[in-house]
């Protein structure tokens, strides 16, 4: 039975706190779900899951400070990038930042000791002393690992079976796990109140921040993340849509892949694009190479499903691929009522421009709708991180392509954005100030990432036109956005949220305390990533 719990609701429309009836329940308050969760952490992060019509609901009392602006700021664009405004987020992120416990608890931060840009005279004589040596270790260790990790990382993906490094992930988490909390409990993660599991996460993870981080070894690390999810994660969470539908009437081939549904690879020639992309030039069709789809379609029963999910993986633009995410899209696709996913891939940066990922997108859209024959009212999109932008520059193209009578391809479902990374200007707030605890966005990966939107799109116009946030929402169809409120891209989804909803679409707003970005990918090992999914999967129940 799920509990009933005291849930806040806070409307950014109102600026106001509302609390809801203690006796209340998802039956006598219309469009509210409550999601099931450990008594323990209910003080810590109250989720409400609510949707009525061009509003925002979520359950943040801190989001009141990182919306303001945007109340004040309505649809101006300029005012986001006023000094006032500016002042105004990055003085409330640090504030932020100094109720936190840092450095997983340390006296020190060790980040002092290894990185470039940090001013040494502010230093103390001790602090100095280890810096020198520290830097020296790890460059030596880099420039070694430079040497073997392409081998390494062959002899891993390739030469090691899928299925047994997937059993020995959990099998180091199952003996790690008891071990942190025997040793170090509460201590480490950013607030005593979140689970043991993330505390433990936190000590795993933290130290990446301390060593260069690589594109090339940032797409290593997303092209495993089917690791951490195979088809025996988790499946409390999963029921099956129906009884006579749910099972493959030929032998799967998923089991290669990790997962339990069958996988159909995609690699097809498309004739046409008919909505037209891009910043540099709007354009239509593209070369012949360029107007192959290619990609994973997760068929998950007998018959291919009525509702499909378009998956479109993160990864800064800089990493990323379909077969990575296989396995949390699958289990996605599962939880929301047995429904098949499509998961294209899409050119990156450097290699290529944002205007190539977006025209991929798009044509992985139209190949849903024109190619299988599945009704736009059918396809429901999914973007991560960069693809929760992709995923609002596609429905913005699509939008305004039909307003201008350049094309009429009808709109889907819904989008669905998951730590939603959608303002490629110079860095502020939240996105400058939580790469100082953030478990993925780290401060070696800001380092590595973001110059390259400044390579890639140049001037600040350029980059403010490039940017989802800042275009136009009207006609967009309804949204669901799971954030953190302690995540870099915190205040840029909040931002988004508001736009959207002064500019009437549909939007539903889930945050969680204390979680790092894309906290959801890791509902194998912490309830908070399970909660975010449950979350995710109750709204595209609904659409």
């Amino acid at each position: 039975m799920t509990p009933k719990f005291h849930l806040p609701k806070y409307n950014l429309s109102s600026n106001k706190m509302e609390a809801a009836n203690d006796n209340a329940t998802a039956e006598t308050q219309p469009g509210v779900v409550v999601i099931p969760r450990s008594v323990e952490f209910v003080d810590a992060r109250k989720v409400s899951y609510a949707r009525t019509e061009s509003t925002v609901s979520c359950s943040s009392s801190a989001s009141s400070s990182s919306s303001d602006g945007a109340e004040s700021s309505a649809d101006s664009i300029d005012a986001y990038f006023e000094e006032a405004y500016i002042h105004k987020v990055n003085e409330r992120a640090k504030k932020e930042n100094e109720q936190l416990n840092l450095n997983l608890g340390l006296p020190v931060d060790l980040t002092e000791l290894t990185r470039r840009d940090v001013n040494t005279a502010e230093l103390s004589v001790v602090k100095r002393a280890i810096r020198v040596p520290v830097r020296i270790m790890l460059h030596i260790l880099h420039r070694f690992l430079s040497l073997v990790e392409n081998p390494l990382f062959r002899f891993w993906s390739r030469r090691v079976p899928l299925k047994f490094r997937q059993q020995l992930t959990f099998v180091a988490w199952t003996i790690y796990l008891p071990i942190h909390k025997a040793l170090i409990g509460r201590r480490s993660g950013l607030h005593p109140s979140v689970s043991l599991e993330y505390h433990a996460l936190t000590s795993m993870m933290w130290w990446g921040r301390l060593f260069p981080i690589t594109i090339k070894r940032i797409r290593m690390a997303l092209s495993q993340l089917h690791v951490c999810h195979p088809c025996w994660a988790y499946k409390d969470l999963i029921k099956p849509a129906s009884t006579d539908n749910k099972h493959l009437t030929k032998r799967s081939n998923g089991e290669k892949h990790g997962i339990s549904g069958h996988v159909i690879e995609v690699y097809h020639q498309m004739q046409t694009k008919l909505t037209p992309t891009g910043f540099r030039e709007s354009v239509r069709n593209g070369k012949h190479d360029e107007m192959i789809v290619t990609g994973h379609y997760i068929q998950q029963s007998s018959h291919p499903s009525e509702k499909v999910i378009l998956w479109i993986y993160g990864g800064a633009f800089l990493a990323g691929d379909s077969t990575g995410n296989l396995g949390i899209a699958e289990k996605v696709g599962l939880m929301s009522g047995g429904r098949d996913c499509f998961i294209p891939n899409y050119r990156l940066i450097p290699e290529a421009h944002l205007d190539d990922a977006l025209f991929d997108v798009t044509l992985a859209y139209e190949y849903l709708l024109y190619e299988r024959g599945i009704r736009p009212e059918n396809v429901t999109l999914l973007g991560v991180s960069s693809g929760g932008g992709l995923v609002t520059l596609l429905m913005q193209a699509l939008v305004e392509a039909r307003q201008k009578n350049e094309s009429y391809v009808e709109l889907p479902a819904g989008g669905v954005l998951i730590g939603p990374f959608v303002d490629y200007c110079t860095p502020k707030g939240s996105m400058d100030a939580y790469i100082k605890h953030d478990l993925i966005v780290n401060q070696s990966v800001f380092d590595e990432g973001i110059p390259y939107l400044e390579v890639v799109l140049g001037c600040h116009k350029n980059r403010v036109e490039a940017s989802p946030i800042y275009r136009s929402f009207i006609g967009l169809p309804p949204l669901c956005i799971c954030v953190s409120e302690h995540e870099v891209v915190y205040d840029q989804a909040m931002i988004l949220a508001q736009r959207a909803k002064n500019q009437g679409v549909d939007v539903t707003v889930g945050t969680w305390k204390y979680m790092c970005h894309i906290f959801p990918f890791f509902a194998p090992f912490v309830p908070e990533g399970r909660e975010g999914l449950e979350f995710i999967c109750a709204w595209l129940k609904e659409h």
